[in-house]
C-alpha cells in the first residue's frame, strides 16, 4: 500500500511540473487534476482583470471563463497559450457584461466593499492584485488612493493593456492576440498608461 501512496504522490508531482497546454492535453484526456491546476495557476490573475475591467461580480467572470474552458476544451488545439486563450474568454466575459447593462457605471475604487466600514475597492486592488506594502501609514494611504484614481481614469483601452500587462503577467504577444489588436497598438497604449500614472504619481518619486 505504501508503495502505491508513493507512486500517486510523485504523479501529483509530475502533473504540476506541466505546462498550462500539456495540462489541457491531460484534461481533455478525461484527468479532472489538471483542470483544479489550472484553476489555482490563474483564477487570482483573472478575478484581478475582471475587476480593473469594472465587473460588478469579478468571481462569477471566473467561474464562467473555466466553464467555457470546460465546454470548449475539446476545440483547444493548442495554437495559442492557454492563458492567452483564458483571458480572450474573460474579456469577452466582461465586454458582453458591459453592453446588457450600458447604463452602468463602474464600480467606485472609493466605495467600500460589504460593510460601509469595510476595506475599498481600490485598497483590494492595490493589495490582493497589484502587491504594494500593506502597512497602514499614511503615506501608503495616500499613495494607494492617488494610484487607483489615477488608474480608473485611464481609458478603457489603456487601463486593459496595463491590467493585462502588469497584473494578469501576460506578454504584448498575448495581449494583442486576446484583444485581437495590432502589437505596436498595444505597446503605444502601454506607454501612454504609464505616462498617465507617472505623471499622477510624480508627487511620490
Amino acid at each position: 500500500m505504501w508503495l502505491l501512496g508513493i507512486a500517486l504522490i510523485l504523479a501529483m508531482v509530475a502533473i504540476e511540473t506541466l505546462g498550462d497546454e500539456a495540462l489541457m492535453e491531460r484534461f481533455t484526456g478525461g484527468d479532472s487534476r489538471a483542470l483544479g491546476l489550472l484553476y489555482d495557476r490563474h483564477a487570482r490573475a483573472l478575478k484581478a482583470f475582471a475587476i480593473q475591467q469594472g465587473a460588478a461580480r469579478p468571481d462569477d467572470v471566473v467561474q464562467d471563463a473555466f466553464l467555457r474552458v470546460v465546454r470548449n476544451a475539446a476545440g483547444f488545439k493548442g495554437q495559442a497559450k492557454f492563458r492567452t486563450w483564458l483571458f480572450t474568454i474573460a474579456r469577452n466575459l466582461c465586454v458582453d457584461a458591459s453592453r446588457r447593462d450600458r447604463f452602468r457605471n463602474g464600480p467606485s475604487l472609493d466605495a467600500p466593499m460589504g460593510d460601509d466600514d469595510g476595506p475599498t475597492l481600490g485598497e483590494r486592488i492595490a493589495s490582493d492584485a497589484v502587491g504594494l506594502d500593506a502597512s497602514r501609514n499614511t503615506a501608503d494611504l495616500q499613495f494607494r488612493k492617488v494610484y487607483d484614481v489615477a488608474l480608473d481614469r485611464l481609458p478603457d483601452e489603456q487601463r486593459e493593456v496595463f491590467t493585462l500587462r502588469e497584473i494578469s503577467g501576460l506578454s504584448f504577444a498575448e495581449i494583442a492576440e486576446a484583444t485581437q489588436t495590432n502589437e505596436n497598438t498595444v505597446k503605444s497604449r502601454m506607454r501612454y498608461a504609464l505616462k498617465a500614472l507617472r505623471d499622477a504619481l510624480a508627487d511620490f518619486a
